[in-house]
């Protein structure tokens, strides 16, 4: 199963892999408008830190705005009014006009505007670019419009992808002839209608001509544009310190404010021509009832004439935003692969908030590339294929859980309490089926005699027996957080601390030793009663490390401990008879406890087929007459110790005399032996079983 999943999960990264760079590169219109929104916070971080780029103040809008319309009148302004304001221009360095004057006025008002434009000879006009029209342009408008194209440039493809543009609406001839230059300064939205980009070059009728701030910032710097294009557009472009790789456009970095004065300060002298000088001039419509407005990012109503401004100061100040899409396709193959990695830790909570972290940490290098260093890296995609990849791998993780949790509750549900069984399948990666090394405590209860005791009843009746002996013995075992491992025979074998955690697991062994041997009482009264025999018991407790888990096989469970620890817990048990006693635990058992018990040394051994020797202590009911022993028996037990077996004898052979203890006439026996056959020199007290 876990080879599965794991399959699964390589299935999914790939898939998950292709499928992003799909939607990266092609992605569908829908999915596009959705995408932006995310990119976008990357603005609004940016606002939120007060790390906005700071205006450019070299370059300046002219706006017509409200109040130059109010005393004006509306717009179109009479031409002669337009070259009164360029005239007001003319010590700037380039006035670029975001306007077009494509229709006839007056003669003598297309005149004046023409001869203003001519004696600033610092203007470059504008035309934009249209899908449809009416009219066709006139070769004479056609010939002005050479004049502005981008000779210089290189083709690295036979084929140039740049868009190329079907119709053109420029300016009148009167005007056109005027001019520094021209550009064009149509801009395009993206699929949700909001404006980032800015072409930086345009096609028509086989010339390349350059957008309004290329033109502007061409003139500004006197230099010109190094253009390499190919077949997908252009492969390069570069002007001044600025550069554009595989991109028609430029992604624009808007600023937080825009340096702008109004037409009517400027034709009114309120603002000096000085204040103009060597700055580049944008001339353009701010007022919202003439219908220049463009949504950003930014602002959901900005002026168009902005978008010229920005991209302008982008360009002057190597602003541009740039982008790689290895990067960006690097990143999806790190932040799946990051996710693949998570998906393999068993914990749920722990997953969940290296998700989140992980997550966090994009959109932390995203922002920080993008503020500090005007580097574009893709966040939507990533994000989108972290939400899917979590959404998979946490699917495939549910499954083999339900799965797991399935296999698992039908396999415990007879073996633990309710409330552990719930542990297990609310958390079944928590256990380790597999096998591991864990410190537990181990429980063996076997019947005394009971071969003499089956040979006297039919096999029904024996079933019926063990069915009435075995249903209370488990209960006990499972309310004490205990495992009931297997029954062998007329035997139980109980783990403790497994599959489920339990700090406590010494205690709680020797509670279900205790409470198993106080209920084997009312056992014995319910077998009597249905005219079964009474029965007697035998318990073995020890603590140490074992192996626990599935021992069996995919198609046979067999959840179980196997080691030295467990051996000793069933040589334990099997002791009892030799002592007549109810329940023997180890020294290591002992060591565990924290709770309050009557316990009692009974001596030092070495079981069959060990070279240690171990103490062996009794866990004894809690009552007068078993304190009285406790205390007479290790008294008995220190003389025994010491050698002293004449002293001891008489302390153990008392003790039997008077209370009854079988395990004090043992040792009563063994003085006698040890008095007329000494021990060695060395002789530790330690006493070797040969059997089992």
């Amino acid at each position: 199963m876990r080879n599965k999943i794991f399959n699964y999960r390589v299935l999914s990264f790939f898939v998950l892999l292709s499928l992003s760079v799909t939607l990266y590169l092609h992605p569908p219109l829908v999915l596009e408008k959705f995408l932006h929104g995310i990119d976008d916070s990357k603005y609004y971080l940016r606002k939120l830190l007060n790390a906005e780029l700071s205006c450019d103040k070299k370059v300046v809008v002219v706006e017509v705005d409200e109040k130059s319309v109010n005393r004006l009148g509306r717009w179109p302004w009479d031409r002669k009014v337009i070259g009164d304001l360029i005239k007001k221009l003319r010590e700037a360095n380039i006035v670029g006009l975001d306007i077009v004057f494509s229709e006839t006025s007056t003669k003598e008002s297309d005149e004046y505007l023409a001869r203003v434009i001519a004696e600033n000879d610092n203007v470059i006009l504008g035309f934009f670019f249209r899908a449809e029209a009416t009219e066709r342009i006139s070769g004479e408008a056609l010939s002005y419009l050479e004049d502005c194209v981008i000779t210089d440039y290189d083709a690295a493809s036979e084929v140039v992808g740049l868009r190329e543009f079907p119709y053109v609406e420029t300016n009148i001839p009167e005007i056109a002839s005027a001019g520094l230059a021209c550009s064009f300064f149509s801009t395009e939205p993206d699929a949700d209608g909001l404006f980032r980009r800015y072409s930086v070059a345009g096609i028509y009728k086989g010339n390349i001509y350059p957008s309004l701030a290329v033109q502007a910032v061409r003139y500004f710097l006197n230099e010109d544009v190094k253009l390499t294009l190919d077949n997908k557009g252009i492969r390069s472009f570069r002007l001044g310190k600025a550069r554009v790789e595989n991109a028609d456009w430029l992604r624009l970095n808007f600023y937080s404010d825009v340096p702008h004065v109004s037409a009517w300060d400027v034709l009114q002298e309120n603002i000096k021509p000085s204040f103009f000088r060597d700055k580049i001039v944008i001339i353009g419509i701010t007022e919202t009832g003439i219908y220049d407005l463009r949504p950003t990012p930014t602002s959901p109503v900005t002026p168009g004439v902005y978008l010229h401004y920005t991209a302008i100061s982008n360009i002057l100040n190597d602003e541009i935003i740039r982008s790689s899409k290895a990067m960006d396709i690097l990143l999806i193959l790190f932040l799946l692969l990051l996710f693949l990695a998570i998906s393999l830790l068993k914990n749920l909570r722990k997953r969940v908030i290296l998700y989140i972290l992980s997550i966090l940490g994009l959109m932390v290098f995203v922002n920080y590339m993008f503020i500090l260093h005007n580097y574009w890296v893709n966040l939507s995609i990533p994000v989108l294929s972290a939400f899917l990849s979590s959404i998979t791998l946490e699917s495939f993780a549910f499954f083999k859980t339900e799965v797991q949790a399935k296999k698992v509750r039908k396999f415990f549900s007879s073996y633990v309490s309710p409330d552990i069984l719930e542990i297990i399948t609310n958390s079944p990666d928590g256990l380790e089926l597999e096998g591991e090394q864990r410190e537990i405590t181990i429980l063996f209860s076997d019947i005394r005699d009971f071969t003499s005791l089956s040979e006297k009843l039919s096999p029904r009746m024996l079933v019926n027996l063990l069915s009435n002996f075995f249903e209370p013995m488990t209960e006990i075992i499972l309310n004490n957080k205990g495992y009931l491992d297997k029954y062998i025979g007329d035997a139980i074998m109980a783990v403790f601390n497994a599959p489920v955690l339990d700090g406590d697991h010494a205690d709680s062994a020797a509670n279900s030793a205790i409470e198993m041997l106080t209920k084997l009482e009312s056992v014995n009264k319910r077998l009597v009663d249905k005219k079964f025999p009474a029965v007697n018991v035998g318990i073995g407790v020890n603590t140490g490390l074992a192996t626990v888990g599935n021992i069996g096989s995919e198609s046979r469970f067999d959840y179980t401990a196997i080691g030295d620890a467990v051996n000793l817990s069933s040589r334990l048990e099997g002791l009892n008879k030799n002592y007549g006693t109810h329940i023997i635990i180890s020294e290591f058992t002992k060591g565990k406890l924290k709770g309050d018990f009557l316990i009692r040394e009974i001596d030092r051994v070495r079981v069959k087929g060990k070279h240690l020797s171990v103490r062996i202590y009794e866990l004894m009911m809690e009552n007068e007459r078993n304190r009285e022993v406790k205390t007479g028996f290790e008294s008995g037990l220190t003389f025994y110790f010491q050698k002293d077996f004449e002293a001891a004898k008489k302390v153990f052979l008392s003790i039997y005399e008077n209370l009854g203890d079988k395990a004090s006439y043992v040792f009563y026996e063994r003085c006698l032996d040890y008095l007329e056959n000494p021990p060695k020199k060395d002789w530790e007290g330690i006493y070797d079983y040969k059997t089992k």
